[in-house]
Parts: structure tokens; C-alpha cells; sequence
């Protein structure tokens, strides 16, 4: 064989080669490409998985509750062996998640699962509002103040007042602030919406009310105006009202309001 001959030959089988492999690339797309419509055809006829919001609500509600509750009775159990003088009119709750070793670690930790947990409580009650007629504006509200309450709960579980009293601070201060005005939202909307049973708005008033009770009553023990009795005794029951509304929000909103 020539070599203009060889050089034909060379070209006609690289040719032959291209083609080939372009064409086994265009099948290979083409069966992709059947695949794909496959998938899609088989995620159209598939039946989406429905969030029941309001089941779904007085679930999460129980657990954050019930965890609240356990979280401060061991820490309180924790406590009292190494504090014989223990008295909720003596002792904040700061004063439990402050002292090292267990009392510490189960409050500190127990909160911090708690706080997420709760803002979950408020994403489902968000919601579940948003479904009752609140409107979006709300639900969108009560999301970006309840994320800065959240955090400030963090803040002051995760930092205890003797490692950083700056920091601890602080996120008294956004959790306080996010509490009070997040409750006053919620009673006003929840008072504003005739179909919601009357518990409902009283217990965030109930809420506001005591954590500004509390405010002011430690604000008046820093000062030495009043004893430490008030500012003790409003803590606890700041915590206290506080999972009776995570309770109350739940039972009601839990089931079919029509």
C-alpha cells in the first residue's frame, strides 16, 4: 500500500472512530435524558407528603414543655444537696445554671435543647396562625423576633455570668426584649381573631405581665430598693408561665378550630 494510500486509510478509520464515538455519546444522552422524564413522571404521580401543622404543633409542644419542666426539676434536685438553703424565694435559676458540676450541666444543657425546641414551637405556631387567617406579616414577625429571643436564650445558657458577665448579660437583655415584645404581637393578634378561644390572648398577656413584673423587680433588688424575695419569686414564675403557654398554645391550637 501506498503512502497516500496508508494516509486515506488512516483518515477514513479516525473518521469512522468520531463518528462512532459521537454517536455513542448522543445514545447515552438520549437515554439519560429517558431517565430523567422517567423520574419526573414518576415524582408527578407520587402523592406529596402533607405537614399537619396543628397535630404537629401540639406535639412538639408537649416535648419542649415537658423537657422544660424535667430540665429544672433535676438541675433543682442537682442543687439542693450542696445548698441546703435552697428556697425558690431565695435562689434565682441563674444561681442553679451558674454552679459547676451537675446543676450546671443539666440546666445549661437542658436549656440549650430547650431553646431550639421552642423556637420550633414557634415556627409551627407561626403556621398554624398564618392557616386560621393571621396573615403572613405576622407569622413573618413573630419567626425574626422569636429567632432574636432564641438566641438570646443561647447566649446566656451557653456563657454563665461568672465566666463572661458581658456576654451573659446581653443575651438577658435580647431575650427579654424578644419575649416582651413577641408576647404583646401575639396578644394583640390572638385578641384581634374572634375564632380563637379567649385562653389563648391571656396567656400571652399573662407572659408579657410577668416578665415585666420581673424586670422591674430586679431592677428595684439592684438598686436595694426591695429584697431579693420579688425579683427570686417572678424569675421562677417568668419560667413557669412560660411552659404553661407553650402547653396552653398547643392544646388549643393542636386541635380543629373550624
Amino acid at each position: 500500500m501506498t503512502s497516500i494510500g496508508r494516509h486515506s486509510y488512516d483518515e477514513a478509520v479516525l473518521s469512522y472512530l468520531t463518528w462512532r464515538n459521537r454517536i455513542t455519546a448522543i445514545m447515552a444522552l438520549m437515554r439519560s435524558v429517558s431517565n430523567l422524564e422517567v423520574f419526573e413522571m414518576l415524582l408527578k404521580q407520587s402523592q406529596p407528603v402533607e405537614l399537619n401543622v396543628s397535630k404537629t404543633l401540639r406535639f412538639v409542644s408537649f416535648a419542649a414543655g415537658i423537657l422544660g419542666l424535667l430540665t429544672i426539676l433535676l438541675a433543682t434536685l442537682a442543687y439542693i444537696p450542696g445548698h441546703p438553703e435552697f428556697s425558690p424565694l431565695n435562689t434565682f435559676l441563674s444561681d442553679i445554671g451558674d454552679t459547676p458540676g451537675w446543676p450546671q450541666a443539666l440546666f445549661n444543657s437542658g436549656m440549650l435543647i430547650v431553646a431550639p425546641l421552642r423556637y420550633l414551637v414557634l415556627v409551627l405556631f407561626a403556621m398554624r396562625m398564618v392557616q386560621l387567617g393571621a396573615g403572613r406579616r405576622f407569622g413573618l414577625a413573630v419567626l425574626v423576633i422569636g429567632f432574636i429571643a432564641t438566641f438570646g436564650t443561647i447566649a446566656m445558657t451557653a456563657v454563665p455570668f461568672s465566666t463572661a458577665p458581658a456576654v451573659h448579660k446581653a443575651g438577658i437583655g435580647l431575650y427579654f426584649l424578644g419575649v416582651v415584645f413577641l408576647q404583646s404581637i401575639i396578644f394583640v393578634k390572638e385578641w384581634s381573631m374572634k375564632k380563637l378561644p379567649r385562653i389563648l390572648p391571656l396567656a400571652s398577656f399573662s407572659l408579657v405581665a410577668m416578665f415585666l413584673i420581673f424586670f422591674a423587680g430586679f431592677m428595684l433588688y439592684e438598686f436595694e430598693v426591695i429584697g431579693r424575695t420579688m425579683a427570686v419569686t417572678t424569675e421562677w414564675l417568668c419560667g413557669l408561665v412560660s411552659i404553661i403557654w407553650v402547653f396552653v398554645h398547643g392544646i388549643v391550637l393542636g386541635r380543629d378550630l373550624g
